[in-house]
């Protein structure tokens, strides 16, 4: 059995509810939260006075012998052999990019049917338990729970007793609020004992001991059918004052309902589901050999790291959040190389991705002429944490536990400009100027939607004339490959630039300002002639003057879907010829300083080039990396490309870039 990915994703919500198998076998290891902290959970099957272990483990149920996986846009695919029966298990997280009820809604499936050799015995049954490490983040607290007897269903959840709603702003964690639920045919809050007795008689009862470990546990005992598992988070984000509750709850429903329209609508869901994973298989082919599977890798992880939420004023904001690299919400140079994915099937999820940076950039505490880079640490969108001032007076935030953001959720939003929050050495200009224009640019392309560029325009005119003035040759400064450093003169901030200005006589012309789109397309092609002078001949450098060095020149890539195409198709093939050069067994190195790579940035690249041969060539070693990858962790962006091993940078939105190479196969990026 070939091993397709480095962990499996089985239950995937958003930040705060993200569930995965780390072993070959699913029965080989415990379940874990994204973080790689045990969030225990078992599957059992009840057949002929035997109790069969699925999913997990546990004492007293005999491993089923797992024969198949398979990884498809929205499930986990599992195949296992027992004595005279087949059982298949999917694990669904209905993550529909373009159905945003569906997106949001807080439940997840795990289906399941057994295929007797004979007669289906009396005492078969399936079940799911969850152990209550689901309702803390590794220190053991307090657990409550109950049963909820819902129309033909059960739902048992339990939840932390002292329920600190939106408490933990870490970047690493799971949350210590929110209920937990499994809905089933009947299901239990019971504790070890009860388990036990499921386990080695195939009985439920009432069961709960002091002192001994809560569970919640769902047991079907139809031939085919599916369990649900949801989470409610109570409040999911804080946004610049307003506590705002997930998409799905807007109205005031609640998670009874979701779990109500989740089993009303389960048929239609599932069909979407396929429907859109047999249109994307389909599309996959056309691009190249594996390039499904990394499409699956990407697609819930990408989704599942948002949250989809809606502010007072009827905006939808999807926030990501910096799983594991620092913890940020909504940052701007995260939302940049995962928009990818969600040009391609909900233009509108990348205006909500914006949303956030222009509200926040009107606001005085900042007091920049270029874009900000964040809104705040998960979940409080408070004001940007990246770059604080380290002064020693007393206006100082003086909340500093990391280089680069601390875990706060002080209110820097409320402060006045005075209050000179920020050190400008410690942020990213050029790269968020250019960010913001692009992801601008590229939603009103492919969705058409005029509005949030129409309200910012000022904004958006201030950040080209920063471009305009500091693009061309950027000075000592940090872009989104900020673990690499601060840089002078980076020519792929140049690239940006340029693709920034012509972002904005995109935006122009939407706006019926054609003059200003004929003045700004003018300045991007001076520009363009300017920067290739500066470059010269060859590959192009690290930085300007840096020879024999090299860095992968994925800026290039919307210059080429726009149809500009004013770096020049020579260049693109060039470039991709000596990445292929460089190539190691899991991708090209990022830049000549270091053996690592980003694979948001290698499948960037991949979409330069117009030879499909040498695409792949370019993508298939990140395909090798997920199946040969050491890290048993989800999909980590950063790592290194000659051994394969993580540096940081887990289950991250990036991997959006992904699509990449299918949003340019689908032409939709190209101006009419």
């Amino acid at each position: 059995m070939q091993r397709i990915l480095p962990a499996y994703p089985l239950w995937v919500i958003d930040p705060m509810f993200s569930v995965w198998s780390k072993t070959d076998a699913l029965n080989g290891g415990d379940t874990v939260f994204w973080t790689g902290l045990e969030h225990r959970a078992c599957g059992f099957v009840r057949y002929n006075g035997k109790t069969y272990c699925f999913l997990g483990r546990r004492d007293g149920a005999e491993p089923l012998k797992q024969t198949n996986v398979s990884v498809t846009a929205f499930s986990t695919d599992y195949e296992f052999r027992g004595e005279g029966f087949t059982l298949k298990v999917s694990f669904v997280s209905p993550l529909l990019p373009q159905n945003l009820k569906v997106l949001s809604c807080p439940v997840c499936y795990t289906e399941y049917e057994i295929f007797p050799e004979g007669e289906l015995p009396a005492d078969f049954s399936a079940a799911i338990s969850l152990d209550e490490e689901f309702c803390y983040n590794g220190e053991r607290a307090w657990v409550v729970g109950g049963v909820l007897p819902l129309k033909g269903y059960e739902a048992a959840y339990f939840t932390r007793g002292r329920n600190m709603v939106l408490s933990d702003t870490s970047d690493c964690v799971a949350p210590d609020w929110g209920d937990v639920y499994i809905a089933a045919e009947e299901s239990w809050l019971v504790s070890d004992a009860g388990v036990n007795l499921y386990v080695s008689e195939g009985k439920t009862d009432y069961i709960r001991k002091d002192c001994e470990r809560l569970y919640i546990l769902g047991v079907n005992r139809s031939k085919k059918g599916y369990f649900m598992t949801a989470f409610d988070d109570k409040v999911s984000i804080f946004y610049f004052g307003e506590w705002l509750k997930c998409y799905f709850f807007e109205g005031g429903k609640t998670i009874v309902d979701a779990m109500d329209f989740s089993r009303a609508e389960h048929d239609s869901i599932l069909k979407q589901c396929a429907d859109f994973d047999a249109k994307l298989k389909e599309d996959c082919a056309k691009v190249g050999e594996g390039y499904y599977t990394l499409a699956c890798a990407a697609l819930r992880q990408s989704v599942g790291a948002h949250k989809l939420v809606q502010n007072s004023k009827g905006e939808l904001l999807f926030l990501s959040k910096e799983n594991n690299s620092n913890g940020c919400i909504g940052t701007a140079d995260v939302s940049y190389p995962s928009i990818p994915v969600f040009l391609l099937y909900n233009p509108e999820l990348v205006n909500a991705m914006a949303r956030g940076i222009y509200d926040f950039a009107k606001m005085p505490v900042w007091n920049y002429d270029f874009a900000p880079h964040d809104l705040g640490t998960y979940p409080w969108c408070s004001g940007q944490v990246y770059g604080t001032a380290r002064r020693h007076d007393k206006y100082c935030c003086d909340m500093f536990s990391s280089w680069t953001s601390p875990r706060t959720n002080q209110m820097l939003y409320l402060r006045p400009a005075e209050s000179n929050v920020y050190d400008k050495n410690c942020q990213m200009p050029v790269e968020e100027c250019g960010n913001m224009l692009i992801m601008t640019a590229a939603a009103i392309v492919a969705g058409g939607d005029k509005s949030l560029a129409k309200k910012n325009f000022p904004l958006l005119r201030k950040w080209v004339k920063y471009l305009e003035k500091f693009g061309l040759r950027p000075d000592n400064q940090l872009c989104t490959d900020d673990f690499a450093g601060h840089l002078a003169g980076n020519v792929n901030l140049s690239v940006k630039a340029l693709v920034g200005i012509e972002s904005f006589a995109i935006v122009c012309r939407a706006l019926g300002k054609e003059a200003l789109a004929e003045e700004y397309e003018k300045r991007a092609r001076t520009f363009a002639e300017k920067f290739k002078a500066s470059v010269g001949e060859g590959v192009m450098p690290l930085a300007y003057g840096k020879k024999d060095t090299y860095s992968i020149k994925y800026n290039i890539l919307f210059d080429k879907l726009f149809g500009y195409d004013l770096i020049g198709q020579d260049v693109c093939e060039r470039e991709t010829d000596y990445y292929i050069q460089k190539n190691l067994r899991y991708g090209v190195p990022l830049d000549t300083r270091e053996s690592y790579t980003k694979a948001d940035w290698i499948l960037w690249a991949a979409a330069l080039t117009d030879d499909k041969k040498k695409a792949e060539q370019i993508y298939l070693p990140v395909v090798r990396y997920l199946a040969e990858t050491p890290t048993r962790v989800a999909f980590g962006d950063w790592y290194y490309a000659g051994r394969g091993d993580i540096v940081h940078f887990i289950n991250r939105s990036v991997v959006g870039g992904i699509f990449a190479p299918l949003l340019k196969e689908s032409g939709k990026m190209l101006l009419k």
